[in-house]
């Protein structure tokens, strides 16, 4: 048997096998170990900006939990796709103030209130540093994001500020556009931890039952800490 001429044909034949696997090693890199979709859970204290909300300019106002789960997919080295779901507890909030109760009688609105606000919104998010996946992402990152969204509160509603006065249940449902801030910090290769703090701008004035004594809209403020979670790729 010639072994020196052999020997090419057998270099070649290794270089094609090595080759072959290392292909292999990188496709399963690629598509088996790239992680693009993540799921989000979020708590935190919340307020709303209403009518009957409390005195803003003084800080007198209530502060409620609001929770929330989601879905990201990233879609490029700086960009990616967020649906949000939650609840915000809201009511109405701060020192009785003799100088509304006049204005709120002659309009009809309600004194106080208290509900729920569900909620669901759809927002591209824009990555301040990009990053190519997830195994070379920084340690720090911040992120901005806005959308549109829906809200629906449920609420019960009085209009006197006495504890005894009867409660009348209503209801209300209105877009919003979401306005998103977040400041994340990497925990390993697969989780981070977010500060949120997200704005829910509505269209209507309607949501505490109380109309036109200010002037702007009945908004949803959040602040939320967040924990992300990057999920198996399913091929």
């Amino acid at each position: 048997m010639n072994i020196s001429g052999s020997t090419p044909l057998f270099a070649i034949l290794i270089g094609c096998m090595f080759f072959s696997t290392f292909s292999q090693a990188q496709s399963f890199y690629r598509d088996g170990n790239l992680r693009s979709n993540s799921i989000i859970v979020g708590i935190g204290p919340s307020f709303m900006y209403a009518d009957n909300g409390g005195i803003f300019t003084e800080s007198n106002f209530n502060w409620n939990p609001a929770i929330s789960l989601g879905f990201n997919k990233k879609l490029h080295k700086r960009i990616a796709l967020q649906v949000t779901g939650g609840l915000q507890f809201v009511q109405s909030g701060g020192r009785i103030r003799d100088y509304a109760m006049k204005s709120w009688e002659e309009a009809g609105g309600a004194f106080r209130f208290k509900g729920q606000a569900y909620f669901a919104d759809l927002m591209p998010i824009f990555y301040v540093i990009p990053y190519d996946n997830h195994m070379n992402r920084g340690r720090f990152n911040t992120y901005i994001g806005s959308g549109i969204g829906v809200v629906h509160v449920n609420r019960k509603q009085a209009f006197s500020f006495d504890p005894a006065a009867p409660q009348f249940s209503a209801q209300a449902t209105t877009a919003y556009i979401p306005v998103l801030v977040g400041f994340s910090y990497s925990l390993d290769q697969f989780s981070d931890l977010s500060l949120e703090i997200k704005g829910m701008f509505t269209f209507s004035d309607d949501l505490d039952g109380n109309i036109g004594y200010n002037l702007f809209n009945d908004h949803l403020i959040q602040t939320q800490i967040v924990y992300k979670r990057l999920l198996k790729s399913s091929y």
